[in-house]
């Protein structure tokens, strides 16, 4: 358990230091994942989608053990309608609570999902960048056994999901930085220079 937790500090660092990219993202589950004994580890991003605002939620970062499929060559985890297959898990995880459970214990339409995926277990936290902000979230799978999830692992799966939540409310902040610095650029640009 001390390895995973060591694991957790490596990839918050990375996260903090490089941001949540593609490379990062999927190196920090693996770290993670890896030193928990998980078979697969993913982020999910939520967004609201089209005119009717409908709430959507993508798969944006995986990682799996080999010979485990990785997540994302699931279409159906691409603009997933997170809200359709486990309504209370939504309503869990939208107020900062975490989802431990066997997939045999899962909604019937979020149990048929993690089946045909080969899960036996599952474990989500959320990702709040701020209060107000559920961006999205912070998965476990376990496709050996209907693991029951000890403590440590809900604890290290927390550390997790702060360090991706650090890392997004980091790079918010970095691109409203840039949005000032070119509205401030093109203000100066428009502003007529005084003759001498």
């Amino acid at each position: 358990m001390i390895e995973a937790f060591a694991k957790v500090s490596e990839a918050s660092k990375l996260l903090l230091e490089k941001g949540l990219g593609v490379a990062t993202g999927s190196e920090a589950l693996r770290m993670v994942g890896h030193a928990l004994g998980v078979d697969r580890a993913y982020i999910f991003e939520n967004r609201v989608h089209g005119t009717y605002g409908r709430f959507i939620t993508d798969m944006r970062h995986a990682w799996a053990e080999p010979p485990t499929p990785s997540p994302l060559a699931n279409p159906v985890l691409r603009a997933f309608s997170f809200r359709d297959f486990a309504p209370g898990w939504v309503d869990m995880l939208e107020a900062g609570m975490v989802v431990a459970c066997p997939t045999r214990d899962a909604p019937p339409m979020m149990k048929d999902l993690l089946e045909r995926q080969g899960t036996q277990s599952v474990l989500l936290c959320p990702i709040h960048p701020s209060r107000t902000q559920w961006w999205g979230v912070v998965g476990f799978e376990d496709c050996r056994q209907a693991r029951v999830w000890k403590p440590e692992d809900i604890s290290l799966l927390k550390s997790l999901s702060r360090a991706v939540a650090a890392s997004v409310r980091h790079g918010q902040m970095r691109s409203s930085l840039d949005q000032v610095r070119n509205s401030l650029r093109q203000a100066v640009g428009r502003t007529p220079v005084s003759g001498h």
